[in-house]
């Protein structure tokens, strides 16, 4: 994996964004109708715009609704899980919207799950979007051309603070298994691990792909749910020093080679710790057979300059 990154020299512990900072009365949410517009959690920013006009938001709302039985929009912000992964608040997503933070942070991981209102409406159909499996459009009649082989997935797009952007893709419904018995809607918490992108993903924005469309648009309902979003702080960012290194195999298993200008490689743990420092010729091949598995991040240092690159165990 080729990394042009800029400097990094630290990286502080763990926090998790759970929403609980925004204080809701039991089975409520917050869409923005209050006027708060965006919320802002842990230095990061998700979007929200609410339209008082037409009574519409689109980004995030905050909801601890438990209601993962009740079919329809108006049950639209309800996880399907029946409550947030760890705690009672969590995030509902409507296009368009995206979560920033800034250069001196990233989020290495987040959780996802389907609505209620999604979810109902892929397993039973409704009066948009059709029943996933069937080879009926929504009207039970027209054929729709997919064979029953439908799916439901959200593209995940971060951004590092070099610019670099890399992107993972989360079936949240998939029908197109050869053996039926192993189609599925998801109802619980999964998670989207973005810590073996090579970069520092402080900016997510997200897009949503169906099987099912029609003459305008997506036909299943575009939301998910989002929870427990695990951020750490990066400290010491220089925007004026960037080098390129090369590291491979990542994630690792035992040895990792490197290719870089010559310089110092050091290599820290996840709390900015130095458990590896040696000098770098050109090529140098890390033996990281008894280190235990995580996130590590390896910095190359020159007159010319530094350059990170997250390595995983």
């Amino acid at each position: 994996m080729v990394a042009t990154a800029h400097v990094c020299s630290n990286l502080t512990a763990q926090t998790v964004i759970d929403f609980e900072n925004v204080v809701l009365n039991p089975e409520t949410y917050d869409n923005g109708y209050a006027g708060s517009s965006n919320f802002s959690m842990a230095g990061f920013t998700f979007s929200n715009v609410y339209d008082a006009a037409w009574g519409s938001w689109n980004g995030f709302s905050i909801s601890n609704v438990t209601d993962n039985t009740t079919s329809g929009w108006g049950n639209q912000y309800s996880a399907f899980p029946g409550s947030g992964r760890n705690s009672e608040n969590y995030g509902v997503y409507y296009p368009e919207g995206s979560i920033q933070g800034n250069s001196s942070q990233a989020i290495d991981s987040f959780y996802i799950s389907n609505t209620t209102y999604a979810a109902i409406s892929m397993r039973d159909g409704d009066a948009y979007g059709k029943q996933f499996g069937s080879i009926y459009a929504a009207d039970g009649i027209t054929l729709d051309g997919t064979n029953g082989e439908d799916f439901y997935r959200v593209w995940v797009i971060a951004e590092g603070y070099s610019g670099i952007k890399d992107s993972v893709e989360v079936y949240l419904a998939d029908y197109r298994f050869t053996d039926n018995s192993q189609d599925y809607i998801f109802d619980s918490w999964i998670k989207v691990d973005l810590s073996t992108f090579g970069i520092l993903p402080y900016s997510i924005t997200f897009r949503i792909e169906s099987s099912d469309i029609g003459a305008f648009g997506i036909n299943t309902p575009t939301y998910f749910a989002i929870d427990d979003l695990y951020q750490s702080q990066i400290e010491g960012i220089d925007e004026n020093t960037i080098l390129s290194i090369d590291v491979y195999p990542n994630p690792v298993r035992d040895l990792l080679t490197v290719k870089g200008e010559n310089g110092i490689l050091t290599l820290k743990d996840i709390n900015g710790k130095i458990i590896l420092t040696e000098n770098h010729f050109g090529v140098s091949i890390l033996n990281l057979q008894d280190f235990n598995s995580g996130i590590y991040f390896l910095e190359l240092i020159n007159s010319n300059g530094k350059a990170i690159q997250k390595v995983i165990k």
